[in-house]
């Protein structure tokens, strides 16, 4: 990709991240310098979705990067955040740029964005960072967040056939095709409120997307300094329901 090509456009969504943000955003820009035949303009969207913790200012902390830090308060969730976070890209982007998004926490390599970013290039419309494909690895996530993601894995590639890793939130996006869902589905397009929100782009987007390509995810809980935020039982509940809804054709519903 070259700079004519359009810019890259990162999305991280944030709740308390003071302490992952600045070694995230440090292997950004190292990777922006390393990148293959020169990087793309980038421009950086953290949403702190109500921190108490200074994430705003950490965000903003690493010299280098195009930052644009939005503000909620109080915390909305990973839903709100990611609404906030893709309107802001919509209005201010073009149809011709790539979305980038990915978890705040450090446990995404910033390293896999040249290749995705290739990938979507080269005719992709989105292109998933994926626990599910041949060379993935997962490093200390503990054995019921495996199971439970690997049980939904299943599911949903039977219910909705087109992709492995339906549930990972490390994600390329033409800006064109999330222009189409808001378009198409209006407030409805991203309505969900929680982590479930990362299922149901994809289940909206994959009724217009021609090509939906996968890369192996080397996924770093081990780099992840504080708890997680995801309540692990609430969240599969809350996806099951979902996927009832849009299973028996409602892909507008809440």
């Amino acid at each position: 990709m070259t700079a004519a090509s359009g810019r890259l456009w990162v999305l991280l969504p944030a709740y308390n991240e003071a302490e992952n943000l600045p070694p995230l955003l440090e292997g950004l820009s190292a990777t922006l310098a390393a990148w293959p035949d020169g990087a793309p303009p980038c421009r950086v969207v953290v949403v702190d979705d109500g921190s108490s913790d200074g994430t705003a200012a950490a965000a903003r902390s690493v010299a280098g990067l195009d930052v644009v830090v939005l503000v909620h308060d109080p915390n909305q969730g990973l839903g709100a955040a990611m609404r906030t976070g893709i309107t802001h890209v919509l209005t201010h982007g073009a149809d011709d740029d790539l979305l980038v998004a990915l978890d705040a926490d450090n446990t995404h390599p910033t390293e896999l964005m040249p290749g995705m970013v290739a990938r979507a290039r080269a005719g992709a419309d989105i292109v998933i960072a994926s626990r599910f494909q041949p060379g993935a690895e997962i490093h200390g996530l503990d054995a019921q967040r495996k199971a439970i993601s690997e049980i939904a894995s299943w599911i949903l590639r039977i219910m909705f056939p087109g992709a492995r890793d339906y549930t990972c939130g490390y994600r390329c996006y033409r800006v064109a095709l999330l222009r189409w869902g808001a378009e198409h589905y209006g407030p409805a397009f991203l309505n969900q409120r929680g982590f479930s929100i990362m299922v149901d782009i994809l289940l909206k987007l994959r009724r217009q997307a021609s090509r939906i390509e996968e890369v192996p995810l080397i996924l770093r809980y081990d780099r992840k300094l504080g708890a997680s935020k995801m309540k692990v039982m609430q969240t599969a509940v809350t996806t099951l329901r979902l996927l009832g809804r849009r299973f028996v054709g409602n892909p507008y519903g809440p």
